[in-house]
């Protein structure tokens, strides 16, 4: 049965995500899986379909490849793989015995539970940029969730491409101080990192919930009396302020302390930032849970058809117990507001993770939480009612909007779209310990990043276990906004006394002190933009018809027309004979639901590319 084709608009640079979906012009250097070192767990199999005759299932194992570059210098690693035993799986990356970030590869395959299907290689950007030493390296990847099979790697050059962050804020008619706190991250974005920790308790323990100062709060001291600095950046929490026992005395305390000590920390120069663990909005449970495991809460039932979610039911129990707490959560921001101090704000982080609520309703029978087919969909949705709930209903005019990203190769499906985002941000902690140290820079995650989004956006370490080394991140080029260190245990014993006086103290690390201080701090409409070009105007359009793509081209002689997946695996070429300008049908049945590219390539090697979805 034929498929209808839809086009929807993304606003995402697809030139940027056909960087992952085109190999680079020069011939990259393979190296088989079956040739490089392997713990024992890690073993070679014969197949027919694999390069060389074999490829090598890691299962919990690690492989080491030894490679050779011709000068010293970043490079791109590309991969063919075979992943059918889950959604997603990860596995770290390590560059000459340094953890440089993750490759998260996504099912090539149909699965069922933790049972795998048949082995089904694709071929994929695994880590945009990693920095080779001239001669011999070694590029690892190591076991994290395990279950990957591994057919070769490839290294070939890196192509950078420049960033163009906008000027303004997403948010209409935002307050002045949120313009100042913007562009001062515009402006250290990629010269310096902004300091940060996630706090645990913003009021004291003296049975009157008076609320900390940055002075006195635990995680801040502790870092200031390793370093004799405090960081640029406190993360704060709503967790209390919804849920079945919000009301009561001790969370309310808990939540008023942290909008006490947002404003306290604001005036003394710093940077508040807010996620939000949302716990089930109908209150169901005595957990007051917002992990999927422990709350009933189905996000889909909140839509009209659960099966699209692009429509909410209005009158659905799920839909007013969100709007209740959305409503609620509003007023406290509009607390700080009123005091005209802005903030970064986070919510729905971690959601393509699906261990909370808001992107996962499935839990199966090993309670394993699974994202539904309609996570992405409903999550994207959710994100964009809360925006305009609280840009136009509320009028908060003081938030800083931070999508928290995955690398699985479905990002631009979960992204609201760069109408409703600021930042983004990458939650990262080492695997499969997360208390481990590993303090290299991540720049192929940060790198990755960079693609998927069409380096259009501030790039942060929104939270993390150990912190990356300074002198890393400037010899890697991975330019995070700042980094977020994890509170408790991630702050005094993950990162060490002797870590954090060796952070804070570096001179491309921004700190409390080196602050400008908000009042003394200038706005000015004339910032310079980036340099960039700006990309060149579509040739292309498309229209929607069933079966069939109606592709009309102006101004140019189409060579080849291709369908990628997001991941970057080629699913159909189109055209077999050069289509001149005019408008031309073209025939695309039995293709997977999915969101695809679609790459024009001209007879003069221009390319052109664009997003459509296929349902």
């Amino acid at each position: 049965m034929s498929r209808k084709i839809v086009v929807r608009v993304f606003a995402v640079s697809m030139m940027a995500v056909m960087a992952m979906a085109v190999a680079p012009a020069a011939a990259p250097d393979l190296y088989e899986a079956e040739d490089a070192d392997r713990t024992s767990d890690a073993q070679i199999v014969s197949h027919s379909g694999a390069s060389g005759g074999s490829y090598v299932q890691m299962r919990v194992g690690n492989l080491s490849f030894s490679v050779t570059a011709p000068a010293a210098g970043f490079y791109t690693v590309w991969a063919r793989f075979s992943q059918t035993c889950d959604d997603s799986k990860t596995q770290n990356l390590v560059v000459n015995g340094t953890q440089v970030g993750q490759i998260t590869f996504p099912a090539t395959g149909p699965h069922e539970g933790n049972v795998c299907g048949p082995v089904a290689f694709e071929h994929f950007k695994a880590a945009g940029k990693v920095n080779l030493s001239a001669g011999a390296n070694t590029v690892a990847i190591t076991n994290s969730w395990g279950w990957v099979d591994i057919d070769y790697i490839e290294i070939g050059p890196y192509v950078p491409e420049p960033f163009n962050v906008p000027l303004s804020l997403v948010t209409p008619n935002a307050s002045l101080n949120a313009r100042k706190m913007y562009q001062f991250l515009r402006e250290n974005f990629q010269k310096k990192v902004i300091s940060g920790v996630m706090t645990d308790r913003a009021a004291q323990d003296d049975g009157k919930y008076t609320p900390h100062t940055h002075v006195s709060q635990p995680e801040m001291a502790h870092i200031y009396s390793a370093s004799t600095k405090y960081p640029a950046l406190m993360g704060l929490d709503f967790m209390h302020g919804t849920g079945l026992k919000s009301d009561d005395m001790w969370f309310q305390g808990y939540n008023n302390g942290t909008i006490s000590l947002a404003e306290e920390f604001y005036k003394a120069g710093g940077i508040p930032i807010y996620c939000w663990h949302w716990k089930d909005p109908l209150k169901q449970t005595e957990q007051d849970a917002f992990y999927s495991k422990e709350t009933n809460f189905s996000l889909s039932k909140a839509f009209k058809d659960p099966a699209t979610c692009t429509m909410f039911d209005e009158s659905s129990a799920e839909y007013q117990g969100i709007i209740e707490d959305i409503d609620k959560v509003s007023g406290y921001l509009k607390r700080l507001a009123d005091k005209d101090i802005p903030v970064l704000w986070r919510p729905l982080h971690e959601a393509a993770g699906g261990w909370f609520w808001w992107g996962s309703g499935i839990v199966d029978a090993q309670n394993n939480v699974r994202p539904a087919a309609w996570g992405p969909a409903a999550c994207s949705a959710l994100w964009r009612l809360m925006f305009e709930r609280m840009t136009n209903h509320h009028g908060l005019n003081n938030l800083i909007w931070v999508w928290t990203t995955e690398e699985s190769g479905r990002e631009l499906e979960w992204y609201p779209g760069d109408a409703y985002v600021d930042i983004i941000g990458r939650d990262y902690y080492p695997s499969p310990y997360q208390g481990a140290r590993a303090t290299g820079s991540l720049m192929s995650s940060f790198e990755n990043i960079k693609s998927i989004f069409g380096a259009k956006k501030i790039i942060a370490l929104s939270e993390n276990g150990s912190i990356p080394y300074p002198d890393s991140l400037v010899a890697d080029g991975a330019g995070w906004s700042w980094f977020m260190s994890w509170n408790g245990e991630f702050v005094k014993q993950t990162n060490t006394a002797a870590d954090w006086n060796h952070i804070m103290n570096h001179s491309y690390v921004i700190t409390l002190e080196d602050m400008p201080g908000w009042d003394n701090y200038q706005y000015t409409t004339s910032a310079k933009p980036s340099t960039a070009k700006p990309k060149a105007a579509s040739a292309v359009s498309v229209k929607a018809r069933r079966g069939v793509l109606e592709l009309n081209i102006r101004g140019m002689d189409a060579r080849t027309v291709e369908l990628f997946n997001l991941r970057g695996a080629r699913i159909a070429v189109l055209n077999k004979s050069i289509l001149n300008s005019g408008t031309h049908r073209l025939p695309i049945k039995n293709k997977a639901k999915q969101m695809c590219v679609l790459r024009v390539t001209s007879v003069d090697k221009r390319v052109v590319t664009m997003p459509i979805k296929i349902e």
